[in-house]
C-alpha cells in the first residue's frame, strides 16, 4: 500500500456505509478500495461517537443492527487517531474559532493537517468554510486512484 492515496475520513462518510442516502456510493467505493489495500484511509476516534449518533436518529435501526454495524466497522480496522496532546487540541480549538465552526469539525481538519491526508468529507458547509482546500475534498467530488486497465489476452 505505499505509495498508495491517504484520506482521513470523516462520520458523514462513515455513516454513508450504514444508511444508504445521497453519495452513498462514493463513500462505499472508498471503503472497498480500502479493504482492497489500494486507498490509505483513517479516522478520527470521535468518528464512532458521531457515528452512533446518526444511526440513533435513523428510525429503521435497531440495537442489533446497530451492533452489527458497529462489529462491522471494527472488522475493517481503519487507523483510528486518539487526539491527546494538548498542543493538538489548541490548535483544533484555534482552527475552530478562525473558521467559525464547531470543534468536531476543527478534529477532522486539524487530524487531516497533522497526518498529512486529505480530508474526505460529506459535509459541504464544513468545506466552504475551509479556506485551504488543498487537503479537503468533499465526498461527491472526490475521484479515486485510476482503475486499473484491464489487461488483454
Amino acid at each position: 500500500m505505499p505509495g498508495s492515496p491517504r484520506y482521513l475520513i470523516d462520520s458523514n462518510v462513515i455513516a454513508k456505509w450504514f444508511v444508504q442516502e445521497e453519495d452513498s456510493d462514493r463513500a462505499i467505493e472508498i471503503r472497498d478500495l480500502f479493504i482492497e489495500k489500494r486507498v490509505r484511509v483513517s479516522t478520527i476516534s470521535l468518528a464512532r461517537y458521531e457515528l452512533g449518533n446518526v444511526l440513533w436518529k435513523h428510525p429503521s435501526k435497531t440495537a442489533a443492527i446497530v451492533r452489527e454495524d458497529f462489529e462491522s466497522l471494527s472488522d475493517m480496522a481503519i487507523p483510528t487517531l486518539d487526539i491527546v496532546n494538548p498542543q493538538v487540541l489548541a490548535q483544533i480549538f484555534q482552527a475552530a474559532r478562525n473558521l467559525g465552526i464547531t470543534f468536531y469539525d476543527a478534529s477532522y481538519v486539524v487530524a487531516a493537517a497533522v497526518s498529512r491526508t486529505v480530508l474526505v468529507t460529506a459535509d459541504g458547509k464544513l468545506l466552504g468554510r475551509l479556506k485551504d482546500r488543498k487537503n479537503a475534498v468533499l465526498l461527491r467530488d472526490w475521484k479515486g486512484p485510476a482503475k486499473r486497465a484491464l489487461k488483454r489476452s
